[in-house]
This record gives structure tokens, C-alpha cells and sequence, in this order.
């Protein structure tokens, strides 16, 4: 199918998106066209904020988006410039700015898995919107409608296993500063919520998790076949520790709902009743790319308390393999 046909299945608001230039005039009308929709996913929070306060929010993204070079790729095809409509929207049902510090944009590689099944896989370059570690405490604890009291999370290291006391029990987590010169590889992490009422729960999420959701990403095996940078490569350690945040937090409702409104991810694999934006957008382009809904995580089942190292052995009988 070509461009011209497919950008005929497209609404007529979605046009001025799909003919923009990655330049900053015409990113801002384009985005200005779209900002009733876009407003439609924006949180009670962002409605609350005076008129001038949204512009301004909406502007810097404009703006910062304009500037980024890595972004180039996402404007070489109808999808890529498509998925900007959702990095808005993302952005809107946050209150975060991509300005480094809670989330950012990246460039991320998606196969569209087009219906004809005779045709080659193609692939196209998105943007998407990624919460860093500190994003999910200032989206969760902080803002005026906080879901969580307090969020805690650390990375477990092979040598400062035997001073990581993790109770599921309590929720209580020891893990004191590492005093040695080598902490050797990452084992883990662990992921400690302190409810409103104050509440404790800690879940230690191992390397063979983790590592399964990254294998699970199409951008990751892109990345891997063709040798392209892709966070899970370039910034290892950071994406298990964000990944470990979110699918702890998706295990709450309140929490789990709003990062789905706010997180497209490839390899997030999520229920819904009721189709996304770019979910119309992409039955408009004939893709197909349903997946079964992802089982809730479950934290281990220890009845007392254990340090981290043990909850690693008892992974250690499942795969031998491990070099841990």
C-alpha cells in the first residue's frame, strides 16, 4: 500500500500530523491542530493547571522535540510522525516533561506486522516517551493526587549479597552502602512501595526476569540483528531498574491505569476496553499486532526473611545456566 493510500484510511485531523517537517514551525502547527484530542488524555491535574501553564508545557516539548536529532528517523514515515500524537499524550496524562531529569523521548524501532502475510516485515522508527526511575516517584508519590506515599528501589549486586536483607513479610528492606571496590555483576533489583496508609510491600525482581522483558522487546532484537543503539543496550542497568518500578506498580489499579495511559511499549503486553488513539490510528494503516494480556507479577513467595542472595538461589535451580 503507499503513502498516499494509506494516509487516505487516516481521519482528516490526523493529515496535518503525517505532512509536517521535523522543523519547529511546522511541529507547532501540527500539534496545535491536534490539541483538543491530545487534551483528551491529559490528567485531572494538567486540566487544573491555568491555560498559559498548559501552552507553555506544550511549547517546551514542541520545541525540545524540533531540536533533537535523534528524533530524525521518527519524521521518515507516517507512523513515526503518528506516534508524536501519543508522546503528547503521554506527556499531558504525566505531567512530566521530557526534559531529562523524569522522562525523556527516544527513537524506538517497531515491526508493523502488516496483515499481507507474503510481505516483508517493515519496520519503522517511533518515538516514544520513557519515565526514568525518579518519573515514577515524582508521577506516583508526588503532584496533588498521589497514588503511593513513598517508592524505593535499588539495584543488588553480586558481592553485597550477604548485607541485602529483603522481608516480604514487613516490606522492610536492609540494604546498606556497599563499602568494597567490586560489587560484580547485577544480580537483581528490588522495588519497595509505602502505601497511603503506610503500608509496606518489597518484591526483588532477578536477572532472568529481567531479562526475559527485554528479550521480549522488538526494538532490543532490531537493536541485536542490526547492530542499532537501543536504551536496553546503551543504558542496561537504568532500563531494568525502570522496568522493575513500573511492573511492581502495575500490580495496583490506580497505578497500573495511569501508566498505561501514560507507557507504549513494545513489550508491554496490556488488556484494554477501549482503543487508544494510536491504536484507531494504527487499524486505519492495516497493522495487526495484537498479544496476549501479561500476567500480573507476582512477588516471590518468602515467608520470612531472607537476604537477596537466597532469593537468587532459589531462581539458580531454574536455570542453570545462570552465571550467578
Amino acid at each position: 500500500m503507499s503513502k498516499e493510500n494509506e494516509n487516505q484510511n487516516l481521519p482528516p485531523e490526523y493529515l496535518p500530523v503525517v505532512q509536517m517537517a521535523k522543523k519547529e514551525d511546522s511541529l507547532r502547527a501540527a500539534m496545535l491542530s491536534m490539541k483538543s484530542k491530545i487534551m483528551t488524555a491529559a490528567c485531572e491535574e494538567f486540566y487544573e493547571w491555568p491555560v498559559e501553564k498548559q501552552d507553555r508545557f506544550l511549547e517546551r516539548a514542541i520545541i525540545s522535540i524540533a531540536k533533537d536529532e535523534k528524533l530524525i528517523p521518527c519524521f521518515e514515515s507516517t507512523e513515526g510522525k503518528l506516534s508524536i500524537i501519543k508522546a503528547f499524550e503521554s506527556m499531558v496524562s504525566t505531567c512530566l516533561e521530557i526534559d531529562g531529569k523524569h522522562a525523556y523521548l527516544v527513537p524506538q524501532n517497531r515491526n508493523t506486522k502488516r496483515k499481507d502475510k507474503n510481505a516483508k516485515d517493515i519496520w519503522v522508527t517511533e518515538i516514544r516517551f520513557s519515565i526514568k526511575d525518579v518519573g515514577y516517584f515524582a508521577l506516583l508519590c508526588g503532584g496533588k493526587y498521589p497514588i503511593f506515599k513513598d517508592l524505593r528501589w535499588n539495584q543488588v549486586y553480586k558481592n553485597e549479597t550477604s548485607n541485602v536483607v529483603i522481608d516480604s513479610g514487613t516490606g522492610e528492606v536492609k540494604h546498606p552502602q556497599f563499602l568494597g571496590e567490586d560489587k560484580g555483576d547485577m544480580i537483581g533489583c528490588w522495588v519497595q512501595i509505602i502505601k497511603m496508609n503506610g503500608q509496606k510491600e518489597v518484591t526483588f525482581f532477578p536477572m532472568k526476569k529481567i531479562n526475559k522483558w527485554r528479550d521480549d522487546s522488538d526494538a532490543y532484537q532490531f537493536a541485536i540483528k542490526n547492530k542499532y543503539s537501543t536504551p536496553w543496550i546503551d543504558w542496561p542497568e537504568e532500563m531494568a531498574m525502570q522496568s522493575c518500578i513500573r511492573h511492581m506498580c502495575s500490580k495496583y489499579e490506580k497505578a497500573r491505569e495511569l501508566l498505561k495511559s501514560a507507557i507504549y511499549d513494545d513489550n508491554e503486553k496490556q488488556e484494554t476496553t477501549e482503543k487508544t488513539s494510536m491504536e484507531k490510528i494504527d487499524q486505519a494503516l492495516t497493522k495487526t499486532n495484537s498479544v496476549p494480556a501479561e500476567e500480573p507479577v507476582q512477588p516471590p513467595e518468602v515467608k520470612e526473611t531472607v537476604q537477596a542472595g537466597e532469593l537468587f538461589a532459589e531462581e539458580k535451580e531454574d536455570d542453570p545456566l545462570d552465571i550467578f
